[in-house]
Protein backbone atom coordinates (compact mmCIF):
# COMPACT_ATOMS: atom_id res chain seq x y z
CA UNK A 1 0.00 0.00 0.00
CA UNK A 2 1.18 3.53 -0.80
CA UNK A 3 1.40 5.86 2.13
CA UNK A 4 -0.09 9.14 0.76
CA UNK A 5 0.47 11.76 3.41
CA UNK A 6 -0.37 15.44 2.96
CA UNK A 7 3.14 16.28 1.73
CA UNK A 8 3.06 13.61 -0.97
CA UNK A 9 -0.38 14.66 -2.17
CA UNK A 10 0.73 18.29 -2.37
CA UNK A 11 3.75 17.31 -4.47
CA UNK A 12 1.59 15.30 -6.88
CA UNK A 13 -0.90 18.16 -7.29
CA UNK A 14 1.89 20.69 -7.95
CA UNK A 15 3.56 18.32 -10.43
CA UNK A 16 0.35 17.69 -12.36
CA UNK A 17 -0.49 21.38 -12.64
CA UNK A 18 3.06 22.60 -13.26
CA UNK A 19 4.12 20.09 -15.93
CA UNK A 20 2.19 21.70 -18.84
CA UNK A 21 3.57 25.14 -17.97
CA UNK A 22 7.11 23.78 -17.66
CA UNK A 23 6.84 21.97 -20.98
CA UNK A 24 5.46 25.11 -22.63
CA UNK A 25 8.33 27.18 -21.20
CA UNK A 26 11.02 24.82 -22.47
CA UNK A 27 9.25 24.49 -25.80
CA UNK A 28 9.20 28.26 -26.27
CA UNK A 29 12.83 28.60 -25.15
CA UNK A 30 13.97 25.84 -27.53
CA UNK A 31 12.23 27.55 -30.43
CA UNK A 32 13.64 30.97 -29.52
CA UNK A 33 17.26 29.79 -29.45
CA UNK A 34 16.99 27.23 -32.24
CA UNK A 35 19.50 27.48 -35.08
CA UNK A 36 19.30 30.51 -37.36
CA UNK A 37 21.78 29.18 -39.89
CA UNK A 38 20.68 26.40 -42.24
CA UNK A 39 24.01 24.67 -41.67
CA UNK A 40 23.80 21.26 -40.02
CA UNK A 41 26.93 21.93 -37.97
CA UNK A 42 25.66 24.47 -35.43
CA UNK A 43 25.60 24.44 -31.64
CA UNK A 44 22.73 22.53 -30.02
CA UNK A 45 20.41 24.59 -27.82
CA UNK A 46 21.77 23.30 -24.51
CA UNK A 47 25.29 24.43 -25.51
CA UNK A 48 23.97 27.91 -26.31
CA UNK A 49 22.44 28.13 -22.82
CA UNK A 50 25.66 26.88 -21.22
CA UNK A 51 27.80 29.43 -23.07
CA UNK A 52 25.31 32.20 -22.31
CA UNK A 53 25.75 31.53 -18.59
CA UNK A 54 29.53 31.18 -18.96
CA UNK A 55 29.76 34.60 -20.61
CA UNK A 56 28.39 36.30 -17.47
CA UNK A 57 31.33 35.09 -15.36
CA UNK A 58 34.51 37.11 -14.81
CA UNK A 59 36.31 37.22 -18.18
CA UNK A 60 33.33 35.31 -19.49
CA UNK A 61 33.59 36.63 -23.05
CA UNK A 62 37.15 35.31 -23.27
CA UNK A 63 36.06 31.94 -21.86
CA UNK A 64 33.26 31.66 -24.41
CA UNK A 65 35.69 32.52 -27.19
CA UNK A 66 38.10 29.78 -26.10
CA UNK A 67 35.30 27.23 -25.83
CA UNK A 68 34.04 28.03 -29.32
CA UNK A 69 37.59 27.95 -30.68
CA UNK A 70 37.99 24.46 -29.22
CA UNK A 71 34.87 23.29 -31.09
CA UNK A 72 36.39 24.41 -34.43
CA UNK A 73 33.11 25.72 -35.84
CA UNK A 74 32.80 27.42 -39.23
CA UNK A 75 32.52 31.21 -39.38
CA UNK A 76 28.79 30.94 -40.14
CA UNK A 77 28.24 28.59 -37.21
CA UNK A 78 30.07 31.02 -34.92
CA UNK A 79 27.91 33.91 -36.11
CA UNK A 80 24.87 31.73 -35.46
CA UNK A 81 26.12 30.85 -31.97
CA UNK A 82 26.77 34.44 -30.90
CA UNK A 83 23.39 35.59 -32.20
CA UNK A 84 21.57 32.83 -30.30
CA UNK A 85 23.50 33.63 -27.11
CA UNK A 86 22.48 37.28 -27.53
CA UNK A 87 18.86 36.16 -27.92
CA UNK A 88 19.09 34.06 -24.75
CA UNK A 89 20.51 37.08 -22.90
CA UNK A 90 17.63 39.22 -24.25
CA UNK A 91 20.02 41.58 -26.02
CA UNK A 92 18.39 40.80 -29.36
CA UNK A 93 14.96 39.57 -30.32
CA UNK A 94 14.73 36.48 -32.48
CA UNK A 95 13.40 38.58 -35.36
CA UNK A 96 16.23 41.12 -35.23
CA UNK A 97 18.85 38.36 -34.94
CA UNK A 98 17.46 36.63 -38.03
CA UNK A 99 17.53 39.93 -39.96
CA UNK A 100 21.11 40.60 -38.90
CA UNK A 101 22.16 37.13 -40.00
CA UNK A 102 20.44 37.57 -43.34
CA UNK A 103 22.03 40.98 -44.02
CA UNK A 104 25.44 40.70 -42.36
CA UNK A 105 26.60 37.08 -42.38
CA UNK A 106 30.08 36.75 -43.78
CA UNK A 107 30.79 40.50 -43.53
CA UNK A 108 34.28 41.23 -42.25
CA UNK A 109 34.04 42.11 -38.56
CA UNK A 110 30.45 40.90 -38.03
CA UNK A 111 31.38 37.88 -35.93
CA UNK A 112 33.97 39.81 -33.93
CA UNK A 113 31.46 42.55 -33.10
CA UNK A 114 28.83 39.97 -32.12
CA UNK A 115 31.35 38.51 -29.71
CA UNK A 116 31.69 41.90 -28.00
CA UNK A 117 27.98 42.11 -27.15
CA UNK A 118 27.91 38.72 -25.42
CA UNK A 119 28.44 38.98 -21.66
CA UNK A 120 29.46 42.63 -21.81
CA UNK A 121 28.07 45.56 -19.84
CA UNK A 122 24.83 47.18 -20.98
CA UNK A 123 26.68 50.32 -22.09
CA UNK A 124 29.25 48.49 -24.22
CA UNK A 125 26.57 46.20 -25.62
CA UNK A 126 24.43 49.19 -26.68
CA UNK A 127 27.37 50.72 -28.55
CA UNK A 128 28.26 47.58 -30.48
CA UNK A 129 24.62 46.77 -31.23
CA UNK A 130 24.27 50.27 -32.62
CA UNK A 131 27.15 49.59 -35.03
CA UNK A 132 25.47 46.39 -36.21
CA UNK A 133 22.08 48.05 -36.61
CA UNK A 134 23.57 50.82 -38.75
CA UNK A 135 25.46 48.22 -40.80
CA UNK A 136 22.27 46.24 -41.32
CA UNK A 137 20.34 49.32 -42.43
CA UNK A 138 23.14 50.25 -44.82
CA UNK A 139 22.97 46.81 -46.45
CA UNK A 140 19.21 47.10 -46.90
CA UNK A 141 19.71 50.54 -48.48
CA UNK A 142 22.12 49.43 -51.18
CA UNK A 143 25.48 50.04 -49.51
CA UNK A 144 28.26 47.49 -49.67
CA UNK A 145 29.76 46.84 -46.24
CA UNK A 146 33.55 46.68 -46.53
CA UNK A 147 34.19 46.20 -42.84
CA UNK A 148 32.90 46.48 -39.28
CA UNK A 149 35.42 47.44 -36.60
CA UNK A 150 38.42 47.39 -38.94
CA UNK A 151 41.74 47.77 -37.12
CA UNK A 152 43.78 50.83 -38.05
CA UNK A 153 47.00 52.27 -36.66
CA UNK A 154 46.78 56.03 -37.04
CA UNK A 155 50.20 56.65 -35.49
CA UNK A 156 48.57 59.00 -32.98
CA UNK A 157 47.16 56.67 -30.35
CA UNK A 158 49.19 54.26 -28.26
CA UNK A 159 47.70 51.22 -29.98
CA UNK A 160 45.61 50.31 -33.00
CA UNK A 161 42.10 51.74 -33.05
CA UNK A 162 38.94 50.73 -34.92
CA UNK A 163 37.15 52.25 -37.88
CA UNK A 164 33.64 51.29 -36.78
CA UNK A 165 32.07 51.05 -40.25
CA UNK A 166 33.43 51.21 -43.78
CA UNK A 167 30.78 51.41 -46.49
CA UNK A 168 30.81 51.78 -50.26
CA UNK A 169 28.18 53.03 -52.68
CA UNK A 170 28.60 54.14 -56.28
CA UNK A 171 32.37 54.21 -55.97
CA UNK A 172 32.42 56.39 -52.86
CA UNK A 173 33.75 55.07 -49.59
CA UNK A 174 32.30 56.16 -46.25
CA UNK A 175 34.34 55.71 -43.07
CA UNK A 176 32.24 56.09 -39.96
CA UNK A 177 32.90 56.53 -36.26
CA UNK A 178 29.74 55.43 -34.44
CA UNK A 179 28.72 56.66 -30.99
CA UNK A 180 25.69 55.76 -28.92
CA UNK A 181 24.97 58.40 -26.27
CA UNK A 182 21.95 59.77 -24.45
CA UNK A 183 20.98 63.39 -25.18
CA UNK A 184 22.42 64.45 -21.82
CA UNK A 185 25.72 62.56 -22.16
CA UNK A 186 28.90 64.27 -23.29
CA UNK A 187 31.90 62.83 -25.10
CA UNK A 188 35.28 63.89 -23.78
CA UNK A 189 36.42 66.59 -26.21
CA UNK A 190 39.96 65.18 -26.22
CA UNK A 191 38.64 61.74 -27.18
CA UNK A 192 36.33 63.31 -29.76
CA UNK A 193 39.18 65.22 -31.41
CA UNK A 194 41.33 62.07 -31.40
CA UNK A 195 38.57 60.09 -33.15
CA UNK A 196 38.13 62.84 -35.74
CA UNK A 197 41.89 62.86 -36.37
CA UNK A 198 41.84 59.07 -36.83
CA UNK A 199 39.22 59.39 -39.56
CA UNK A 200 41.32 62.01 -41.38
CA UNK A 201 44.48 59.89 -41.04
CA UNK A 202 42.62 56.96 -42.61
CA UNK A 203 41.36 59.15 -45.45
CA UNK A 204 44.81 60.59 -46.16
CA UNK A 205 46.33 57.12 -46.22
CA UNK A 206 43.67 55.46 -48.38
CA UNK A 207 42.72 58.01 -51.05
CA UNK A 208 40.66 61.11 -51.61
CA UNK A 209 37.36 59.52 -52.64
CA UNK A 210 36.51 58.89 -48.99
CA UNK A 211 33.89 60.68 -46.91
CA UNK A 212 34.69 60.69 -43.15
CA UNK A 213 31.61 60.71 -40.92
CA UNK A 214 31.08 60.91 -37.16
CA UNK A 215 27.64 59.75 -36.01
CA UNK A 216 25.90 60.17 -32.66
CA UNK A 217 22.55 58.51 -32.07
CA UNK A 218 20.99 61.23 -29.91
CA UNK A 219 21.56 64.92 -30.59
CA UNK A 220 22.93 66.68 -27.47
CA UNK A 221 20.56 69.06 -25.70
CA UNK A 222 23.35 71.45 -24.69
CA UNK A 223 23.55 73.93 -27.60
CA UNK A 224 27.01 75.22 -26.65
CA UNK A 225 28.38 71.70 -26.47
CA UNK A 226 26.77 70.93 -29.84
CA UNK A 227 28.48 73.98 -31.37
CA UNK A 228 31.84 72.74 -30.06
CA UNK A 229 31.28 69.32 -31.65
CA UNK A 230 30.30 70.90 -34.95
CA UNK A 231 33.25 73.30 -34.92
CA UNK A 232 35.82 70.53 -34.42
CA UNK A 233 34.22 68.38 -37.14
CA UNK A 234 34.01 71.26 -39.64
CA UNK A 235 37.62 72.24 -38.97
CA UNK A 236 38.75 68.78 -40.11
CA UNK A 237 36.25 68.23 -42.91
CA UNK A 238 34.35 65.47 -41.09
CA UNK A 239 30.58 65.18 -41.50
CA UNK A 240 28.74 65.15 -38.15
CA UNK A 241 25.29 63.54 -38.18
CA UNK A 242 22.69 62.48 -35.61
CA UNK A 243 19.76 60.07 -35.52
CA UNK A 244 18.71 56.45 -35.23
CA UNK A 245 20.29 53.89 -37.60
CA UNK A 246 17.79 54.43 -40.43
CA UNK A 247 17.98 58.23 -40.11
CA UNK A 248 21.76 58.07 -40.23
CA UNK A 249 21.75 55.98 -43.39
CA UNK A 250 19.32 58.37 -45.07
CA UNK A 251 21.69 61.25 -44.30
CA UNK A 252 24.70 59.29 -45.53
CA UNK A 253 22.89 58.60 -48.81
CA UNK A 254 22.39 62.36 -49.25
CA UNK A 255 26.04 63.06 -48.44
CA UNK A 256 27.03 60.57 -51.12
CA UNK A 257 25.06 62.54 -53.69
CA UNK A 258 26.25 66.04 -52.80
CA UNK A 259 29.91 65.46 -51.87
Amino acid sequence: MFNFNTKNLLFIVIFLFATPQVNAFWGTLSKTISAISKSTKVLPGHEVIKLSKLSTEIKGTVKVGKELERLKLSNEALEDAFLRIAIHQKKLTRKEAEEMFLNLRGVTGFRQTLRKIVGNSETKTAGHLNELRIAQKSNKNGFKILGIGEKFNDGLKRSSTDIDLILDKNGKKFIIEVKYYATTSKISMDNYRADLDTLIKYKNKNGNNIIPIFTITNKPKDSNYLKMLQYEADKRGVQLIFGNPQEQIEQIKILGKIL
